[in-house]
């Protein structure tokens, strides 16, 4: 009798260890797929800005529209116009990959990213952002930017960088650069939707 309680014991501890490695199993197969579908995304945003492929520019972007994010962080230098803050189609968007602003110069999106193409998606540095990000407007962003780039090497050269929110939510392939403590250059905003990475935002930072 004792010997079938002792065996009923041990049978339902290993259950147990089972259950929990197969939960862990699935959240890691979970997540590699997650990571897979963020690189995929930044590999079709590489091709199509660089080959100035506009539909395959499309396909990447959310069918809401793109926020255009403009901000002249090192000044308006000689009257640089307004800055931008708005959300578009990006249907709009030209065979020069520009996309016309009323009264203001185009946003020109191959300008931004011009380390475009990326040998290798994997082989780039990974950064988190915080989680206050999730809850902010893009134009807002600014500062969160600055900090997850402070002393990355990336930032010294404006060299491409991957920044992510904690939890996940956001991906940013950045090319930026923190000269005098003041941060420029281009960032291209995922959200994920659905299991599947978006283009939400453009920020450019002059």
């Amino acid at each position: 009798m004792i010997n079938r309680i002792l065996l009923l014991i041990t049978f339902a501890f290993f259950a147990s260890g089972c259950n929990a490695e197969s939960r862990g199993s699935s959240t890691s197969n979970s997540d590699a797929v997650d990571h897979e579908s963020v690189e995929e995304a930044f590999e079709f945003f590489s091709t199509a800005v660089s080959t100035k492929n506009v539909p395959l520019f499309f396909e990447l972007t959310d069918p809401k529209g793109i926020h255009l994010v403009r901000k002249f962080t090192s000044g308006n230098l000689g009257g640089r116009g307004e800055e931008l803050s708005e959300l578009t189609d990006p249907r709009k968007m030209n065979e020069k990959f520009q996309i016309p602003i009323k009264g203001q110069t185009p946003f020109s999106i191959r300008i931004q990213f011009q380390e475009l193409p990326i040998k290798s998606i994997a082989a780039l540095s990974r950064r988190s952002m915080a989680t206050d990000v999730e809850s902010l407007t893009f134009d807002s962003w600014i500062p969160f930017l600055k900090a997850s780039l402070q002393g990355a090497p990336e930032a010294d050269e404006r060299m491409p960088i991957i920044l992510s929110s904690i939890s996940g939510k956001y991906h940013v392939y950045a090319e930026a650069q923190i000269i005098t403590d003041i941060l420029v250059g281009g960032f291209a905003v995922f959200e994920m939707k659905n299991g599947k990475p978006k283009l939400v935002a453009l920020i450019e930072l002059l």
